[in-house]
């Protein structure tokens, strides 16, 4: 069971959603599968909470260095919007209660964010009234980076966890094919540079051994040549991500992994590992990225045991992957071209029953039913 996990999401005033915090507001279940068509503001809801998660170490100056400066995040720049707003509302099922961190962002002559508020608030069954602190104003980064409050300290220790997860790159050059320090090895990292040094852990720990396992037998599912890795430190700690074909001797090295095969090893690395390792969240732009239909089919059952401890947050345009999943699992991101926004729309089973007697999730998307196509 979860015991923390984001309960709404708010936004206004960034790219494509417009300044009504109120109507850009999704509820957040355990699963959570966006789709919509190119532009239609996923991956905009996506890199929104990628920026919180920079928030929290002191990393929004180089967040919006990294997105071409400050004018590029505001929704049609900021001679039509003035600032960013978000809240995040948080359940804690463990102490009881919800805490809630909001802001506000504008943007300075030299094209840096600054917060024009920051503040935080938990209400639990103990309390009428809620607690709430305030940062306030002027700042560059975010005052509850630092705030040594303890109700502070657990939500920037949540948020700053809302790490987006890209295995996208698997590249010749990519850190997911280059060798990992033995030592790095506390969490995976959301490119996969470390993930040698990562399944070395789990299969050096009796107590996460049956996961390393399990991992492995879900990769010979997709990869039936894939026998088990070779995960041998040289003599300075460094771990290359080698591989034993079934019934041969010879070792492979991550370059010899497709990138198909590299970026579903990454993912079912991800999703399977032990849940005292595993994010509290685990946010995915497009998993589906290059992988064989089966593979998706494989992937949305990882996804869906990964939920069992963590919430899952997973923008995509696969038909396939969303025909693995509820009704109720579904948000549905458009574009209105007559307000110029983005809107977000969860859907309910008893608006689709009809259609769901002879169609799955992924005919309904197609034929328009569920919105999100670019017509």
């Amino acid at each position: 069971m979860i015991e923390t996990y984001l309960k709404s999401i708010a936004v206004a005033g960034y790219r494509s959603y417009g300044k009504n915090l109120e109507q850009n507001r999704i509820d957040l279940k355990e699963i959570n599968m966006i789709i919509g068509a190119n532009g239609a503001g996923k991956s905009n809801l996506i890199s929104f909470l990628e920026m919180v998660s920079f928030m929290m170490t002191r990393g929004l100056r180089n967040y919006a260095a990294r997105q071409g400066g400050a004018q590029s995040l505001f929704y049609f720049g900021t001679k039509e919007t003035e600032r960013i707003e978000g809240e995040l509302r948080i359940h804690d099922d463990n102490g009881k209660k919800e805490d809630i961190y909001s802001f506000g962002l504008e943007r300075s002559v030299t094209d840096q964010l600054f917060f024009s508020w920051e503040c935080i608030s938990y209400q639990d069954k103990w309390h009428s009234i809620p607690y709430k602190q305030n940062y306030g104003i002027g700042h560059f980064e975010a005052g509850l980076s630092d705030s040594r409050d303890a109700t502070a300290r657990t939500l920037r220790s949540y948020l700053e966890r809302l790490r987006v997860f890209h295995f996208n790159d698997t590249s010749i050059n990519a850190r997911i094919r280059s060798n990992a320090n033995a030592a790095d090895s506390t969490y995976l990292r959301s490119d996969g540079g470390n993930i040698a040094a990562f399944l070395y852990r789990m299969k050096e720990n009796p107590d996460e051994l049956p996961f390393y396992n399990r991992i492995v037998r879900h990769i010979r599912m997709i990869l039936p040549q894939f026998f088990d890795f070779v995960l041998e430190p040289d003599f300075n700690g460094m771990i290359p991500l080698n591989w034993r074909q079934e019934g041969a001797e010879e070792v492979f090295g991550p370059h010899q992994f497709s990138d198909g095969a590299l970026r579903f090893v990454a993912l079912t690395t991800l999703l399977l590992q032990p849940q005292t390792t595993a994010p509290m969240t685990i946010i995915l732009d497009e998993p589906e990225i290059g992988l064989h239909p089966y593979a998706i089919s494989l992937l949305a059952k990882e996804i869906r045991m990964a939920s069992k401890t963590s919430q899952i947050i997973v923008s995509t345009q696969s038909p396939l992957l969303l025909n693995e999943f509820s009704c109720e699992d579904v948000i549905t991101a458009e574009y209105d071209n007559i307000s110029q926004q983005s809107t977000l729309r969860r859907h309910k089973e008893a608006d689709l029953r009809g259609w769901l007697e002879q169609y799955t999730m992924g005919d309904l998307w197609v034929k328009n039913v569920l919105g999100g196509l670019p017509l």
